[in-house]
């Protein structure tokens, strides 16, 4: 049996509200709100999913972030390993 983190069951909802608007960029306030969470959480969510490379950050007045590809593309085995690290079975 497999226990995934609290940070990861949230990171799923964060992905899912990107994957509602792909075509735009979101603040981490704006997820947060979509996603009932708070702002530094989503914040800490974002930083290793974007270095598993499936959020793309963007600087700046009107930065934000959006998915680093199609959500039919993202595995959700991709989400776990990016919040809890490599998985051994």
């Amino acid at each position: 049996m497999l226990r995934v983190t609290k940070l990861t069951d949230y990171a799923t909802v964060v992905l899912t509200a990107l994957a509602a608007g792909p075509e735009r960029v979101h603040s981490a306030a704006e997820l947060a709100e979509q996603a009932g969470l708070e702002v530094t959480t989503v914040a800490k969510l974002l930083k290793p999913l974007a270095q598993a490379g499936l959020v793309a950050g963007f600087r700046g007045a009107h930065g934000g972030y959006r998915l680093a590809r199609d959500a039919r593309q993202i595995s959700l085995i991709e989400i776990v390993e990016a919040m809890e690290g490599p998985l051994g079975m």
